[in-house]
């Protein structure tokens, strides 16, 4: 067995390939055989099951994980029969990527307006249309991975509404319509939704004038 990639991020989500090697073809010579994969770790495990591409290749989702670390992912057949054989074994190691660091960033700043201003107004139309969508999934997915910390909200400690970037402005910007669906079911949404940053810019107004349609929509759900 050979799983491609052999790293995952820690939230998961991404389609391993799984080629299966002449030991284990056998296995799978008949129609009714499935195939499926344990993956177990210092503390968690995880069982997924598996989609044949062909005679030779399976594809499966990977789980999200606890931690970063190498976890040990085994195949497993079951047939009619009804028993289950182990076929092989190989590591697959679970690190925190680019968009998990993001993630992390983006909710310990909210709250030190400095930072989190000069982070939220950077050049976003450097970034490729293709790139924001991408970014959009994966950036969802590690923030819903995320643990926030207790009592966070989106306005920080920003009682008295002054003008203030939000991550719904970022999120807005780049017309993040999967990071703002996450974000708007946090506390403090309603309020970050119609507060002003230093532009006098709702999150509201900047999906507008970007046209983002579908941003808006979400918005004035």
């Amino acid at each position: 067995m050979k799983l491609s990639p052999c790293q995952a991020p820690l939230y998961g989500k991404c389609v391993l390939t799984v080629d299966l090697c002449d030991e284990t073809l056998c296995e799978g010579e008949q129609d009714e055989v499935l195939f499926f994969l344990l993956f177990s770790g210092s503390v968690q495990t995880h069982i997924t099951s598996t989609l044949k591409v062909n005679h030779a290749t399976l594809q499966a989702v990977c789980p999200a994980h606890n931690c970063c670390e190498s976890v040990l992912v085994t195949l497993f057949s079951t047939g009619p029969d009804g028993l289950v054989h182990s076929l092989a074994t190989e590591p697959l190691v679970f690190v925190q990527d680019l968009a998990f660091d993001m993630a992390q960033f983006l909710v310990s700043a909210v709250g030190q307006t400095g930072i989190l201003e000069e982070a939220l107004l950077l050049d976003e139309h450097q970034i490729p249309l293709q790139e924001c969508e991408k970014l959009d999934l994966s950036l969802s997915l590690a923030l819903k991975h995320l643990t926030l910390p207790p009592g966070w909200s989106l306005i920080g400690n920003n009682t008295r509404m002054d003008p203030q970037e939000t991550l719904l402005h970022f999120a807005a910007r780049r017309g993040l319509s999967k990071v703002a669906r996450f974000l708007l079911k946090q506390p403090g949404a309603r309020e970050a939704l119609s507060l002003r940053n230093r532009q006098g810019d709702t999150p509201v107004l900047i999906a507008q004038s970007r046209g983002h349609t579908a941003l808006l929509e979400l918005f004035n759900m």
